[in-house]
């Protein structure tokens, strides 16, 4: 003890120092960061499973782990890795396997969390002239883009599409191979490198910078034509012109849910071109706000494609209207709620959709696109059905249509639009209209007056909104599937048929006169009000025909055993259900439409003008 002593007071005097018990870190020395992880696979299934235990046979977590998701390593066995969720959705928690036979699930990465989100509020500009520049800085790359001698969409049958949709193939407008999912676009195949390429080649960067990593990308919901994805990138040389968040399209995998919707969309209904080209072509044309253009092609080999512009930051919903800043983007909004999201401002907004539009279509007549059968070779014209459906299914179709709409889903359609009279009236003028599909198609689309290039679908879930300083609405348009050039009176219905009846009652004639007059005032010819009105009400006749064929596809979201329990649209899986909510309540709109504007009876007097031989109908139960 004496010498413990007489070594303390040595050491206190100076003469040494005792080693510390536990070894201390050299100054400026870091703990070893954890080894961060993204995942890379399950972009064609929503991302990829977790379990609750390092077995494989452990239970499964209900949620999967998002593609492009990063996560901290906790334990790594053999293949199992333990994980924390840093970014992207999914458990917090769980064990993952990194790979399965030939393909990689996860992946060793150096990326890192992305900075957080500014509080304040996201401004897409500062100004009008900002909003919608003139002359637009996308004018040289569209011209450029026009010179090029790309083919037009030359079809793909299901045979070709059936043997060639797994394939990696050169595109049409670019010549280069493309991703066309998440998982690819991260891959090492394509990447960071493959996306500086394409931009360069798109001519929206400049030749000195490159895309230096993609950060992350996450899959986005909502629509039925394709999938979409946000991608985050980081550019060797940010600059205010360059969008660090990316919207990124491109189809749906061929398997699961999706398989019907992918086949559907790519052969049945071969529209992707129409995106794949609006942007490339007509950015710096547009009469009103789009997202900028980055990059697009598509393969005729594989109907596989991409197309990459920017994100549309959309305002937070929770926040009051009142308090949104000039030019920052107003909350997303969606078909089929106008009451609920618009209220008594519905007008506003569907004012500027059908200004936008008519804008549009005026600007085709006075060949601000350039000319027609060049734009029609991109943007083809379409035909019209030549007949109606076969008596055996118009029979069985109507059949279900009456028992849905009268029994199953009564509830939800206002009593007077259901009586017997009523329902009698209903099957009497969808069989009309199916009769005389082939006549009213040629009448419709035979004035060379009402042929416009016009986007098909401008609803609420296909703009993007914010006022100016004076408290003025703008409007952004995005979505460009099936641009086409057909009768405007027919995609005017389309670009309202989401709207409620109460809406129409009150501003429809309204709606059409101002579309009329502004499409004559941005360069196109005078038109008849009426005749628009007709073909606009013959168009919801026809969705409603179509509808019949979606009862199925309703079932299966809400069972016959489960609709007694459906006392208004607000019923859950009718709220919830894009799809199935926009069958619902386009039944119950154009059911309403036939019996209060008496259309059966506007057939007949349309018929009798236009001197069409009687023909004999489909006999109904």
């Amino acid at each position: 003890q004496s010498l413990w002593l007489k070594l303390l007071a040595v050491a206190a005097a100076g003469g040494f120092c005792f080693p510390s018990p536990l070894p201390t870190r050299r100054a400026g020395r870091q703990r070893p960061m954890a080894q961060m992880w993204e995942v890379v696979g399950g972009a064609d299934k929503g991302g990829i499973l977790v379990r609750d235990g390092k077995a494989t046979a452990s239970t499964q977590l209900p949620e999967r782990l998002s593609t492009g998701a990063l996560v901290e390593e906790l334990e790594l066995v053999n293949e199992r890795l333990r994980y924390k969720l840093v970014t992207g959705t999914g458990p917090t928690e769980g064990w993952v396997s990194i790979k399965l036979p030939g393909k990689e699930l996860l992946v060793k990465t150096d990326k890192h969390p992305e900075p957080a989100a500014p509080t304040g509020p996201i401004v897409v500009c500062s100004s009008l002239e900002e909003w919608l520049p003139s002359p637009h800085p996308a004018t040289e790359r569209c011209n450029d883009e026009w010179s090029k001698d790309c083919p037009g969409w030359p079809g793909i049958s299901m045979e070709q599409f059936q043997e060639n949709y797994m394939n990696n193939e050169v595109g049409e407008r670019f010549g280069m191979k493309f991703p066309h999912n998440q998982e690819q676009l991260t891959s090492k195949q394509f990447g960071a490198e493959w996306m500086t390429k394409a931009f360069h080649a798109s001519k929206v960067l400049p030749a000195d910078n490159r895309v230096k990593r993609i950060v992350s990308t996450k899959q986005l919901g909502g629509g039925g034509a394709a999938d979409k994805a946000l991608v985050v990138v980081e550019y060797e040389k940010p600059s205010p012109d360059l969008h660090e968040k990316l919207f990124m399209k491109f189809p749906y995998p061929m398997e699961g849910a999706r398989r019907s919707d992918r086949m559907n969309s790519s052969v049945m209904l071969q529209q992707d071109c129409m995106e794949v080209d609006a942007l490339r072509l007509l950015e710096a044309y547009m009469p009103f706000r789009v997202t900028k253009y980055y990059f697009s092609d598509i393969s005729s080999k594989t109907s596989n494609f991409i197309v990459l512009t920017e994100f549309v930051n959309y305002g937070d919903p929770r926040k009051p209207l009142k308090d949104f800043a000039p030019f920052e983007v107003e909350p997303p909004y969606e078909k089929f709620l106008d009451d609920e999201q618009w209220g008594d401002r519905t007008w506003e907004y569907y004012k500027e959709m059908t200004r936008a539009t008519a804008l549009m279509s005026g600007h085709f007549k006075a060949g601000k696109f350039g000319d027609p059968d060049e734009l029609a070779k991109y943007f083809p014209r379409s035909g019209y059905a030549q007949a109606g459906m076969d008596d055996k299914t118009f029979q069985v179709k109507m059949k279900m249509g009456a028992e849905f709409i009268s029994q199953v889903a009564h509830k939800l359609f206002p009593p007077d639009v259901i009586t017997p009279a009523a329902m009698e009236e209903w099957k009497r003028t969808l069989n009309l209209a199916n009769a005389y599909t082939g006549e009213f198609g040629y009448i419709g689309s035979m004035d060379e007056r009402y042929q416009v290039l016009m986007h098909g679908n401008m609803n609420a879930d296909n703009t993007y909104w914010a006022r100016d300083g004076e408290g003025k609405l703008l409007i952004g348009v995005i979505d460009w599937g099936g641009l086409g050039i057909s009768p405007f009176h027919q995609k005017l219905w389309w670009c309202n048929y989401a709207a409620e009846f109460h809406f129409f009652e009150e501003h429809l004639d309204e709606l059409l006169q101002f579309w009329c007059m502004t499409y004559q005032e941005a360069g196109g010819p005078e038109v008849d009000v009426a005749f628009v009105k007709r073909f606009f009400c013959i168009a919801a006749i026809n969705q409603c025909i179509g509808l019949l064929g979606a009862i199925p596809q309703i079932y299966r979201v809400v069972s016959k055993k489960v609709w007694p329990e459906a006392l208004d649209r607000n019923f859950p899986k009718l709220k919830e259900h894009f799809l199935t909510r926009m069958y619902v309540q386009g039944f119950v709109l154009i059911c309403t439409m036939i019996h209060r504007w008496q259309l059966g009876k506007m057939l007949d007097d349309a018929i009798k003008e236009y001197s069409l031989p009687a023909k004999p109908l489909t006999e109904l139960a």
